[in-house]
């Protein structure tokens, strides 16, 4: 890019300024030599965009050639709400506004400009008179608005008591960040709750209007939001709200509150709740290195993030909570559902988890706490009938009549003393072996047959709605890319691993040299002894020999003295042969140690080279879940509200469909808005078919019927048009509605 030369001519001059202070040269010193006017605060970021810009002048050119940027982005989004809450304002009186709130004079050219930007500027002409403001009227809109069918949304959020709890959770969030840090505003956040609400409705309906992310807005062109509020936010006063949520921070607040919203809801009163929980691992695509973990539908190890999903009785979501990937249940499962007893106010009877929870580890986490739960043994191993001892009679299944269960321990009474679970048995009738064996510190009220019953309903009540919202909610989307440096468990693991192996190495080749140790020893130990034994059967048959000689001489009997010779010569006969047999045998066993131990060096070699190998000094990237809670928390709430509509105002045709059949068919349908003094009427688009036709009909005579509110108080009705038919007659050639 072409820059003026005075502009050229000061960023060669920084340049050289960083150079020499980076020689060691005093900062007030080259300044003087330089003639420029560097603070030693403004030293850092210019060091930092000159490395960033590959040490180049070219980094250090000031975009805007010197000119103060006054206008900078809180003012200009304070600018453009305050415009759109009341678009008679003229320049000047933004400009006087702008000056008493903010220490800054703008011109009304300039003003102007801004809100040409963004299309906030009056026609041209001259001002209309200012009138008083009143209601729109509520005469009916000719323009046909899409996603009028959120409606029926906006008023499961005021049946669910949400607004209350959100509104109030973000206030608390800002008491908190400006008590931490009251020298930092927060200038987005702090406005009419109206206004928070506008804005986290476009969060909450990205996946309604097609969108994943807010970044998607900024090519948007559809209606987006105009039926609910006139208007459409782009990208960056999203990105910019979203970013200060970030900063108080409120994800993890808020997905507590609003699991205690959901539970009072859908369950009033304090009767003891049994939850499902399970992860949902969404995979992070990014070539930095960073914490990975096992990605199921993926089927490989990489970078993600883990949501933990709780559910309720029939399947209604009580919250999801972001971890690191490498998180496992056991550390986090038995504290948060403690801590969720706490929060919601009420016990929590037991919790069904699936096989990742059917370890001995997390039994012990659950025994310790004194808690219960229902998971099952992952199908490996032995899971024999003869490996268990029958605790009473096989009974059927409840709801399964082809299959049987009973209670079981282990036959083995080691295990069974270490295994604080209770073991339910189910297989076929007229079968032997089971098939699948649930374990955990199943509560003793439920029955054997009920236990599959019970941890069947997984599939229905929790994985489906899992499912449902990768579909419809964009839960498989990340959010947020900040990150910090920190040490590589990965790698960590992987390095401990190595190292247990190195230690199995180890541990064998020490064996391998205490074992021939041992066998020189008794090798030395056999030469010595076969050598005395032999050195004193050799003089005993010499001496023999020579008592047979003499005797011999003298003409003596000899056959006592031939009789001690041969047995002495058949001991030391014998005794050679034994010991040529065990040295043959001792010898053996040193070859073959010395053998093995020779493998186990190679191989010790080369587990060190693998361990030496992985890199556990170099830092990784870890994510900030901050951003990503948020959006998970509205992810949660999105599905809830459908949850609630489906089941308290949908027509019974209707109540099973999931959010992203429901988006297309209901909430995506256009339709006209009256905006009265007490009501609000949602007049629906005739749909084509008679079926949907009747069904929305009885959907809205539900809603109806519920005297739904909107937030201000106003009455909200919902009806569908019907679809006008043609009569082609000489008599009544008109339209009949």
């Amino acid at each position: 890019m072409i820059h003026p030369p005075a502009v050229c001519e000061k960023a060669q001059r920084l340049e050289h300024l960083l150079q020499r202070v980076e020689g060691g040269e005093a900062l007030e010193q080259v300044c003087a030599a330089l003639g420029l006017n560097v603070q030693t605060t403004d030293l850092p970021k210019l060091q930092a965009r000159y490395e960033a810009g590959g040490r180049s002048w070219e980094a250090l050119v000031n975009g805007r050639y010197g000119h103060p940027q006054k206008a900078h982005s809180a003012l200009r989004e304070w600018m453009y709400e305050r415009k759109r809450e009341d678009e008679t304002l003229t320049a000047r009186e933004l400009a006087e506004e702008v000056g008493e709130r903010f220490p800054v004079e703008l011109s009304i050219g300039h003003v102007n400009y801004l809100l040409r930007k963004v299309e906030l500027t009056r026609p041209p002409g001259r001002p209309p008179r200012r009138q008083t403001p009143t209601l729109p009227s509520p005469a009916p809109s000719d323009e046909s608005l899409a996603n009028a069918g959120l409606f029926f949304l906006e008023g499961a959020k005021q049946a669910l008591g949400v607004a209350e709890t959100v509104e109030t959770c973000l206030a608390e969030a800002c008491d908190r960040y400006q008590e931490a840090q009251p020298e930092t505003p927060l200038r987005v956040t702090q406005s009419e709750p109206e206004t928070n609400w506008h804005k986290l409705d476009h969060l909450l309906y990205l996946p309604v209007l097609g969108l994943t992310r807010p970044r998607d807005l900024y090519y948007y062109q559809g209606e987006g939001l105009k039926v609910l509020y006139g208007f459409t936010y782009k990208y960056l006063t999203l990105e910019h709200f979203l970013g200060q949520l970030t900063r108080l921070p409120v994800g993890y607040p808020l997905a507590e509150v609003l699991a205690r919203c959901y539970s009072q809801a859908w369950y009033p009163g304090q009767d003891p709740l049994f939850l499902f929980a399970d992860w949902h691992v969404k995979p992070h695509w990014t070539k930095q290195p960073a914490h990975s973990g096992h990605i199921v539908m993926w089927e490989r190890v990489m970078p993600g993030t883990k949501q933990l999903l709780l559910n309720g009785p029939a399947g209604h979501l009580l919250g999801g909570w972001n971890h690191w990937v490498d998180t496992h249940l056991t550390h986090v499962l038995v504290d948060l559902e403690a801590d969720l007893a706490t929060k919601l106010q009420r016990p929590i009877a037991y919790t069904i988890v699936d096989s990742e929870a059917g370890g001995l580890p997390i039994a012990q986490r659950y025994a310790a706490a004194g808690r219960d739960y229902i998971s099952v043994l992952p199908r490996q191993g032995n899971q024999r009938l003869a490996a268990f001892e029958l605790l009473g009679e096989w009974e059927p299944v409840v709801g399964d009549p082809e299959r049987e269960a009973v209670d079981a321990r282990w036959k083995d009474p080691q295990k069974t003393q270490a295994d604080p679970r209770r073991l339910v048995l189910m297989r076929l009738l007229g079968d032997t072996d089971p098939t699948r064996v649930y374990a955990g510190r199943i509560p003793t009220s439920l029955a054997a047959g009920e236990v599959p019953a019970r941890f069947r309903q997984r599939w229905s009540h929790q994985e489906r709605v899992i499912r449902q919202m990768v579909n419809g909610a964009n839960l498989n989307a990340n959010f947020g890319y900040t990150y910090r440096e920190v040490s590589n468990r990965t790698q960590r693991r992987r390095w401990e691993e190595a190292q247990a192996a190195v230690e199995v190495n180890e541990h064998g080749l020490a064996e391998q040299e205490e074992a021939l140790t041992n066998l020189r020893h008794k090798l030395a130990s056999l030469r010595q002894s076969y050598g005395q034994t032999r050195a004193a059967l050799v003089a005993e048959v010499e001496a023999r020999q020579l008592e047979l000689a003499s005797r011999q001489e003298a003409g003596q009997t000899t056959r006592r003295c031939e009789q001690g010779l041969h047995s002495r010569e058949q001991r030391l006969t014998a005794l050679t042969a034994r010991f040529q047999r065990r040295r043959r045998r001792l010898l053996e066993e040193i070859v073959r140690r010395r053998t093995r131990r020779s493998a186990l060096r190679r191989e010790l070699e080369e587990r060190r080279a693998t361990r030496d190998a992985i890199d556990t000094d170099s830092l990784c990237r870890e994510r900030d879940l901050e951003k990503d809670q948020i959006m998970l928390d509205l992810q949660v709430l999105l599905t809830s509200l459908h949850d609630w509509a489906r089941n308290h105002y949908f027509a019974p045709e209707w109540q099973r469909l999931e959010l992203d059949t429901a988006t297309e068919m209901i909430y995506r349908k256009p339709g006209r808005v009256r905006w009265g003094r007490e009501e609000i009427e949602v007049v629906m688009d005739p749909y084509r078919y008679r079926d949907q036709q009747q069904a929305m009909e009885e959907s809205c005579r539900r809603f109806n019927a519920a005297q739904v509110r909107w937030r201000d108080g106003r009455l909200l009705r919902i009806r569908v048009a019907r679809e006008e038919k043609l009569q082609l007659c000489n008599c009544q050639g008109a339209i009949q509605t």
